[in-house]
């Protein structure tokens, strides 16, 4: 089952589905291994947990309807149609997992760009 991620606007910007997050297009941007997030070049990016997407810097970058402990609550505009999906690409290897730094406020970086890299 797949799920918009919202940004810290309340804007739909991202899809989780599964083991994946893809962009509003449907392609595969990150993949998810227990709480860590990876980019595609197996690069670690961030962590996952309870519905709340956090940067590199434990800052919130975005979360699914319904997250708790956002530091505050954007309301959420509209919900876009679920695009077609593309097959999902072969999983890289993933770099080691650096520590967690204590949770921050909002993260100064957007979700679209900031999983391009």
């Amino acid at each position: 089952m797949s799920e918009w991620i919202y940004d810290r606007h309340g804007q739909a910007a991202a899809i989780m589905d599964g083991d994946c997050i893809r962009t509003g297009g449907g392609e595969v941007t990150a993949w998810l291994s227990g709480s860590s997030v990876y980019l595609l070049n197996g690069q670690h990016v961030g962590w996952f947990e309870n519905g709340v997407l956090s940067d590199s810097n434990n800052q919130v970058i975005g979360f699914l309807s319904g997250a708790p402990d956002l530091p505050s609550c954007p309301g959420l505009g509209g919900t876009p149609g679920t695009p077609g999906f593309s097959g999902k690409p072969g999983r890289p290897g993933f770099s080691g997992t650096p520590g967690r730094p204590g949770r921050g406020g909002w993260s100064s970086h957007n979700l679209t760009e900031y999983l391009k890299r």
